[in-house]
């Protein structure tokens, strides 16, 4: 979806790049994580 959105044509370029968003969305996703475990688990 996001390829096409771009402008890419074939499913394999978007792929390529891939890869360099898993850092970004686990750095993102951690404190939102932490935040949820904190209200979970607060006394």
């Amino acid at each position: 979806m996001i390829g096409r959105l771009v402008g890419h044509t074939q499913v394999e370029t978007p792929a390529r790049y891939a890869h360099l968003a898993k850092d970004s969305v686990h750095d993102s996703a951690t404190p939102v994580a932490d935040s949820i475990a904190a209200d979970i688990f607060a006394d």
